[in-house]
């Protein structure tokens, strides 16, 4: 098929679980490749069962399956960068591994999760194990919050000084880079360790229930970023500043934990969505 000499779009991968309510995985970050003017292709991981109030249940995908679309998807050769997000089984990190050997140049950046808010397993023993002892060392950068710093080095992850420890521990253990977001300390801090240099980013702390799928929307507008050939401190910088705008302009669409605001960029004054049934029209005169 012939298409016309458009410039070609810079193309992003999302690796990660399927949240039907729109606040995380695959379609937070569809959203947020749109917003940062990437195309977004993905593979997904898991179904989840959830809503803005927690997760039900966990689905995994096929390991087979998600192997077969991510060597279809990169087969294309237009992707720029991937993110990973929820990985739900270890077959289906070992497919991830196996798939970031194939492409050693490909930026990747790794959201490390393994536990919703509400506390649901979003990713098995073995496969937690296999991505802190076998991905770390295959990415560009990892995006752990505090839960997830201190589960994967065993410290204590608590403060600015955990979150430094932390980063530089994570190295040791393999990671390139490594980013560890304290959204939920009484400061915004994130912390970034390349292996030489430590840097903190503080920034403003809006809106605190606003916060359902922050760790996927930071990691794919890392990503993103990343695409566009921006440098990791860089892409950190501006990841920030759109999940801080995200977060305030979020708006209700359900009882639960409020998802970000990812379109807030291609909206002017975003109105509430109204969630009460339709007015009753009245009966026409007789």
């Amino acid at each position: 098929m012939n298409h016309p000499p458009n410039t070609p779009a810079t193309v992003a991968l999302a690796i990660a679980g399927f949240d039907p309510s729109g606040g995380a995985g695959v379609l937070a970050d569809m959203k947020t490749f749109a917003a940062h003017n990437c195309y977004g292709v993905a593979a997904v991981t898991a179904l989840t069962v959830q809503n803005t109030q927690g997760v039900s249940s966990v689905h995994p995908t096929d390991a087979r399956v998600l192997k077969e679309t991510l060597v279809s998807l990169l087969a294309d050769g237009r992707i720029k960068a991937v993110k990973i997000g929820m990985l739900a089984n270890r077959e289906n990190a070992e497919a991830v591994r196996e798939t970031l050997e194939a492409n050693p140049s490909l930026p990747a950046v790794l959201d490390p999760v393994f536990r919703s808010a509400t506390g649901m397993d979003l990713l098995d023993r073995p496969g937690f194990e296999y991505l802190r002892d076998h991905l770390l060392g295959r990415v560009t950068v990892v995006t752990p919050n505090l839960a997830e710093a201190a589960a994967l080095t065993g410290l204590k992850v608590e403060n600015q000084e955990g979150m430094k420890a932390a980063a530089k521990k994570l190295v040791e253990m393999g990671a390139r880079a490594v980013v560890v977001t304290g959204g939920h300390l009484d400061k915004a801090v994130d912390v970034l360790f390349d292996g030489q240099e430590l840097e903190c980013f503080v920034g403003e702390h809006v809106k605190p229930d606003n916060t359902h799928g922050t760790g996927c929307t930071f990691s794919s507008a890392i990503a993103s970023n990343l695409a566009h050939g921006r440098q990791l401190s860089d892409a950190v910088v501006l990841a920030k500043a759109f999940v801080t705008e995200a977060i305030r302009k979020a708006y209700a669409v359900g009882p639960g934990r409020l998802p970000l605001n990812h379109l807030h960029r291609m909206q002017h004054n975003p109105r509430p969505i109204d969630l009460s049934p339709p007015a009753q029209e009245p009966e026409p005169a007789p």
